[in-house]
């Protein structure tokens, strides 16, 4: 067995025993961490730090807080650290799925901002997607969506120009897309189907959830329909996965 000095024998390494170093850490971490041994603020020692407690590479204790992140135990948050993850949101899809709605539901404070809108031409899966031919105007919405916050969701849309003429505009006055859909005659809208996957974050995912690249994000496809079936939008929207579970609801 190896630890350093300020190891207790409840934190000491094995090596050689069969079970890969970084698991061992990840192991102990956890232990500590139901046992509340990161205090009120939850935060973990830099990877130095642990480093130096263990007498390992840096690499190894990333490959075990990737570990934690990935069973939901910690959130990695890129310029600030590792904290103990409070516990994941119940995130519903069904058929009427609003933001605002499953983080109120959960006594949760949501949070919404749209960091960009362009009208572009769209491109064949989009058009596809809402019933359009390729090239038609769509609004390209960037959208980030916070609880607590935190930040929980990147998303990405697209919407029918046509129907929906200076659709930011109107989003930002009214505050919020779901309020200036309204505005043109859209009171309700339904999510005709989803698709759920997982996926390493690209750059600006990642810099926008505040997260590491290599921690796997959730993301889901979707199309939504007015209430005559009509689509209005079409979009992806990346969730933090030590954040948030998905919870799909089979409406009756």
């Amino acid at each position: 067995m190896t630890s350093n000095d300020s190891a207790t024998p409840a934190t000491m390494l094995e090596r050689g025993a069969g079970v890969a170093v970084w698991r061992q850490i990840e192991q102990i971490l956890a232990a500590e961490i139901a046992a509340s041994g990161f205090g009120e603020e939850g935060r973990l020692p830099s990877e130095g730090e642990l480093a130096r407690r263990f007498d390992v590479n840096r690499h190894t204790v990333r490959r075990a807080m990737l570990g934690l992140a990935a069973l939901g135990l910690v959130s990695v948050e890129q310029g600030r650290g590792t904290f103990v993850q409070p516990g994941a949101i119940d995130y519903t899809i069904g058929r009427r799925t609003r933001f605002t709605e499953n983080l109120r539901q959960q006594h949760h404070a949501p949070a919404g901002t749209m960091l960009a809108a362009t009208r572009v031409k769209a491109e064949a899966g989009v058009a596809k997607a809402l019933g359009l031919r390729a090239g038609a105007a769509v609004y390209r919405i960037e959208s980030l969506n916070e609880s607590d916050g935190v930040p929980l969701t990147f998303a990405r849309s697209w919407y029918p120009a046509t129907r929906f003429a200076d659709l930011p505009e109107v989003a930002q006055r009214v505050g919020g897309v779901t309020k200036a859909l309204a505005e043109f005659g859209v009171s309700d809208y339904l999510r005709k189907w989803s698709r759920i996957g997982s996926v390493l974050p690209e750059p600006e995912v990642a810099r926008r959830l505040n997260i590491n690249r290599q921690q796997p994000v959730l993301w889901v496809e979707n199309v939504d329909v007015d209430l005559q079936g009509t689509p209005i939008k079409y979009g992806f929207t990346h969730f933090a996965a030590d954040r948030v579970q998905l919870y799909v609801e089979h409406d009756l």
